[in-house]
């Protein structure tokens, strides 16, 4: 008895014969020629836009391993859709809270897209708004509060270097406003 035939008679852990398939050399050459086929259909007809391309390998750019990551904890946009059918009247301003170990972040954004945050405890620091079109910085006064006159359109992430000695930067996750 040969390998192949040892390898026929051996059984799954089911209990039932395993089974080999082998492509006949035609058969793959075919599904060779169809993958690359396609794959060529996509590149040509199908090109990822050059935009999408440029924020991916700006996004590198603007990581930071050393960041300690503050998780979102709390979104109006989210949470206010849970009490729709108790109250009613529109949304003009949303609300965000972002935690990390030691830090947390308050922003507000009004409907004209003006911001409004808070380092809590308040601190001095400098806050950086990250966006697809490069950063933007700016310095907290003695309350930890800051505000950017028009948070651009897409998304952002918040990065924010306490004043203190030894204090981690602290970065927020992606989001769109």
């Amino acid at each position: 008895m040969n390998a192949r035939d040892q390898a026929a008679d051996k059984s799954s852990r089911s209990g039932a014969p395993a089974s080999h398939l082998e492509w006949p050399d035609a058969a793959q050459a075919a599904r060779e020629a169809t993958f690359r086929r396609l794959h060529s259909l996509v590149l040509e007809d199908d090109p990822v836009p050059a935009e999408v391309l440029s924020s991916a390998k700006s996004s590198f750019g603007l990581r930071s391993i050393d960041d300690e990551l503050a998780a979102l904890v709390y979104d109006s946009l989210t949470d206010d859709e849970l009490l729709v059918s108790v109250r009613s009247g529109g949304r003009t301003v949303r609300q965000l809270t972002f935690e990390a170990r030691d830090l947390a972040l308050e922003l507000e954004v009004s409907g004209a897209r003006y911001l409004v945050g808070q380092v809590v405890p308040p601190q001095a620091a400098t806050v950086e708004l990250r966006h697809r079109g490069g950063t933007a910085e700016m310095e907290t006064d003695e309350l930890g509060c800051f505000h950017v006159p028009a948070v651009p359109d897409g998304p952002v992430s918040f990065r924010w270097h306490p004043a203190a000695p030894g204090a981690r930067p602290v970065a927020t996750s992606w989001f769109t406003l």
